[in-house]
């Protein structure tokens, strides 16, 4: 819940940026009462605390290193159209590049050396989970936040409780294996079948001098 009031008080403030005092009074966004937008600009937004806060923000964003290039497009909804929609989201190299590519390559040489480390890790150990290989390039992880997925996804969410992607895929193989044991069965007693059916026949050509099948005596 507070992260859903800080996003939207967030889109708020795009409101009044750049704008005169009086002009951002004015400009009173859809479904906000008028008295709630007067004191949430004169006592919020133009507070010393929150335009400190807002600086010291600005300051810590660009230091950041192998920031993503998807501007105001949540990362959510990229991982969303390269595979979510269908049940099978994207890895973590895969998300890494797409989120961080300029012309459809990588360009700092930071992003590029995590890129490696990053596939080297999926690929070498194929039964991670996302958070997992996060983890062993990133660090641990706090709840709120995961590196390369931006807001609105938690590692708790990624976590998933049982349902890691080796638990899966052990519960796979043992059901595979399962269902080839059943396969060799039946095409054992098949092929036991067809040889009574054949010995069958020999028997009732001898007895009674013509060829002859379970099926033709019942009728």
């Amino acid at each position: 819940m507070r992260k859903l009031w800080n996003n939207w008080r967030g889109s708020l403030h795009k409101n009044i940026k750049s704008k005169p005092f009086r002009d951002a009074l004015k400009d009173v966004p859809n479904g906000v009462d008028k008295s709630d937008w007067e004191w949430l600009v004169k006592e919020h937004f133009l507070s010393d605390n929150f335009k400190e806060k807002s600086v010291r923000n600005s300051v810590n964003r660009s230091k950041l290193s192998m920031s993503h290039c998807t501007g105001s497009k949540p990362i959510r909804e990229i991982i969303y159209e390269l595979g979510g929609k269908d049940g099978n989201p994207p890895d973590v190299a895969t998300i890494f590049f797409e989120t961080r590519k300029m012309d459809n390559k990588l360009v700092e040489s930071e992003t590029n050396e995590k890129y490696s480390k990053i596939q080297e890790v999926v690929q070498s150990e194929s039964s991670l989970t996302n958070i997992e290989v996060v983890e062993r390039c990133f660090g641990p992880q706090r709840k709120s936040h995961v590196v390369g997925f931006g807001g609105g996804i938690t590692a708790t969410e990624l976590k998933g409780g049982n349902s890691s992607k080796a638990a899966l895929l052990e519960k796979l193989n043992a059901t595979k294996k399962e269902n080839e044991s059943l396969k060799g069965r039946l095409e054992g007693l098949e092929s036991k079948y067809d040889m009574l059916d054949s010995k069958y026949a020999q028997l009732a050509s001898a007895v009674f001098d013509q060829p002859s099948s379970p099926s033709s005596i019942e009728q």
